[in-house]
């Protein structure tokens, strides 16, 4: 009589590593998306919504830190961008956090006057921004 040898079952796991590596690069790219978030909370009032194509944004974060479009710059460093955005034609917008030093705006608005700006925006919590001229 012939004995039955049992073949041992293999399966493949590539399939499921791809899939595993793939769902970890996507949550690596996700957390250092969301860390650079800011979270600002911007002051309550009315306004017209601005409308523009060329827009520089400056922030000014709680701490009272200066971003440009996103980028962290000092305040002595911010000249040379503002006369590249208002030779383009662009508008100026200060997202100002409603927690930030009162003075750190005051100061940025300050620069911006002494560059020869004339038209600057400060953004609203609902989405608008009123000139200042």
């Amino acid at each position: 009589m012939r004995r039955r040898t049992r073949r041992a079952v293999d399966i493949d796991i590539t399939p499921l590593l791809d899939v595993m590596f793939m769902l970890i690069i996507f949550f690596v790219l996700t957390t250092a998306f969301v860390r650079g978030a800011l979270d600002i909370e911007l002051p309550k009032g009315d306004a017209a919504p601005l409308e523009s194509n060329e827009l520089a944004v400056i922030t000014v974060a709680k701490d009272s830190s200066i971003l440009w479009n996103g980028e962290k710059v000092t305040l002595d460093s911010i000249a040379p961008r503002v006369r590249e955005a208002v030779s383009r034609g662009g508008d100026i917008l200060i997202e100002g956090d409603s927690a930030a030093r009162y003075g750190s705006v005051a100061e940025l608005l300050a620069e911006l006057r002494g560059l020869g700006v004339k038209n600057v925006s400060l953004s609203f919590e609902d989405g608008a921004a009123g000139a200042l001229k």
